[in-house]
């Protein structure tokens, strides 16, 4: 069973998540916010990470660049959910070691098939390496 970790400030988005995970059965762990969202991902090893781009206080952006310079974290796939639909900013956030990108509105059912398709390459690539 994969774990994942879900990092909004929105608590209706993380329990949306939360289901669409466990009936795939993904255990899902949710985090209120960019600080929290540090600490559970270096506490939880998460197999994979749902990140909010726009948060108070710690961004999104924060929080990917932490992530990805700690030995703990960086190799684990995040995609970012945002409601910026700007180009720029999908490139920005793939530049920042953001592994996908998708935007809000979503819907549950294509979130889980892309952490899904994540999980996927991560597995085939642990196992070729």
């Amino acid at each position: 069973m994969s774990r994942v970790l879900v990092i909004d400030d929105e608590t209706v988005v993380g329990t949306i998540l939360r289901y669409a995970f466990e009936v795939g059965r993904h255990q899902t762990v949710v985090a209120d916010g960019g600080r929290a969202g540090i600490d559970m991902a270096r506490s939880e090893h998460p197999d994979a990470i749902i990140l909010d781009l726009m948060m108070p206080s710690v961004t999104g952006y924060d929080v990917l660049g932490i992530l990805r310079d700690d030995e703990a974290t960086k190799r684990v796939p995040i995609l970012v959910l945002t409601a910026v639909t700007m180009w720029r900013e999908r490139e920005r956030c793939l530049s920042e070691g953001a592994d996908m990108v998708m935007t809000k509105p979503f819907d549950p059912r294509d979130v889980a098939k892309a952490v899904e398709a994540l999980l996927s390459t991560e597995r085939a690539g642990s196992q070729s390496g």
